[in-house]
């Protein structure tokens, strides 16, 4: 993810969690209006912004979010893949 939007945030909030994740609850109810008007354009927009808030709140905790998507979801996908693989076949 860009710092840019990281140093917006950082701007816009400071050190002000509560805040931050208060307007990306917004931007959440935003992308569900957008979606519920089919429009993909403000969507996209309210998407962005959703993402570049869950990135400014990641760096406050002191978290590498793109590792720890990496390394939750290879976890995912093996044990998906496991209970796949050990699923009972249909005749």
């Amino acid at each position: 993810m860009s710092s840019i939007a990281v140093e917006y945030y950082n701007r816009k909030f400071g050190d002000d969690k509560s805040a931050a994740f208060i307007h990306l609850v917004r931007e959440i109810g935003e992308i569900a209006f957008a979606i519920e008007k089919n429009n993909i354009e403000h969507a996209k927009m309210e998407i962005t912004e959703s993402v570049a808030l869950l990135y400014y709140l990641a760096t406050k905790y002191g978290l590498d979010l793109e590792a720890n998507v990496r390394a939750v979801y290879a976890k995912k996908l093996d044990m998906l893949n496991t209970k796949h693989d050990h699923a009972p076949r249909r005749p």
